[in-house]
């Protein structure tokens, strides 16, 4: 990969977590950019750093989503930025572990993880991923085999905290590469042996 290669894959996976509109998956990484603009630009040492990155698209996605505005300055020089890196790509590795290890997590009704209380507006297992107790992975595929975005889109509707990372939920949830039905049977399991 080269320098505007990496520049290219940067705007495509940035856009795809900052704009509603753009799917990274859906227009495969497309988008408006030429080799001249990008020779012009002062940052292209940054992009040529970041070209070298073993896993350049990983390496994006697991700081992206952390942090959908940080800098490609921050990305090619920072320890941090690979220290996020790494951490993502160890959750990936044992995700199915991590997934049951952070299940233990959950209130033992199943139901009263997704819906709120009478004395909280937000429900227990989106209380748990801001007191940072279970991962974004976790929240995301819980999600998406319980089928209950929608659910959480009408429920807390105008709630600002839930809007901050709603977007983050949309645009992860396709990235994260897991086995639905496995998921699923891993959550039925787990909540019929409680």
């Amino acid at each position: 990969m080269n320098g505007y290669e990496a520049y290219k894959e940067y705007l495509a996976l940035k856009q795809h977590f900052t704009k509603p509109t753009y799917d990274y998956i859906k227009y495969n990484g497309k988008v408006r950019s030429n080799q001249d603009s990008f020779n012009k630009r002062k940052d292209k040492v940054f992009f040529d750093k970041l070209a070298k990155h073993e896993n350049v698209h990983n390496f994006l996605i697991a700081n992206l989503v952390k942090d959908p505005k940080v800098w490609v300055k921050e990305l090619a020089y920072s320890e941090n930025a690979e220290q996020i890196y790494l951490e993502w790509k160890k959750r990936q590795q044992s995700l199915s572990y991590h997934f049951k290890t952070e299940l233990g997590k959950l209130d033992e009704e199943f139901n009263s993880n997704f819906k709120p209380t009478k004395n909280e507006s937000h429900p227990f297992l989106f209380r748990l991923y801001l007191a940072e107790v279970i991962s974004l992975e976790t929240l995301c595929i819980l999600l998406k085999v319980t089928k209950s975005k929608k659910y959480w889109d009408d429920i807390m509707e105008y709630d600002p905290i839930y809007e901050t990372i709603k977007l983050t939920i949309e645009k992860y949830t396709p990235l994260i590469k897991f086995d639905e039905d496995k998921y699923k049977k891993i959550v039925l399991e787990f909540f019929t042996n409680l």
